[in-house]
């Protein structure tokens, strides 16, 4: 499938999604569609045939047949819980995406995006990137570094 393909391409090869929906006849809308919830469909997919794979396992009756077909099952029920915390995650972003353009980010989900930027995430750091320039357009000042305010108690 081109667009399995297109996925797994790094990012610095890879056409853009307007160009491979050209290449396969379809809209880049339509693809983006796939796109969101490609991990959700990879999840129950692989969910579904590691079900296949166990129940195939209970009429088998030679040892090390079941042996590797249980491990195979394993193998693509690790896949599936993978692709669903991706799916949770890919979600999370698209929510802070939103709340960055109206500039409703908390310092909580700053930080949360700092640390997916820092573990390679794509989305992370164009959400920073994005919200810190309008944060500075808006007034014309530098940003200040995010620290505890200060409490004034009562003299």
């Amino acid at each position: 499938m081109k667009l399995l393909a297109w996925k797994q391409t790094p990012e610095p090869h890879e056409i853009s999604l307007r160009a491979l929906a050209r290449e396969l006849g379809t809209s880049h809308q339509l693809l983006g569609h796939y796109l969101t919830r490609w991990e959700q469909w990879q999840a129950k997919e692989c969910g579904r045939q590691a079900t296949e794979i166990r129940v195939r396992a209970e009429a088998e009756t030679r040892p090390w047949i079941v042996a590797e077909m249980l491990r195979h099952a394993q193998a693509l029920e690790t896949v599936a819980f993978q692709s669903m915390l991706g799916s949770a995650l890919y979600d999370a972003l698209r929510q802070l995406k939103r709340k960055a353009r109206g500039g409703q980010l908390s310092r909580g989900e700053v930080k949360l995006l700092r640390l997916f930027a820092s573990r390679g995430y794509r989305g992370a750091q164009e959400i920073l990137d994005r919200s810190s320039s309008t944060e500075q357009s808006k007034n014309n000042l530098p940003l200040i570094p995010s620290r505890a305010t200060k409490s004034f108690g009562r003299a």
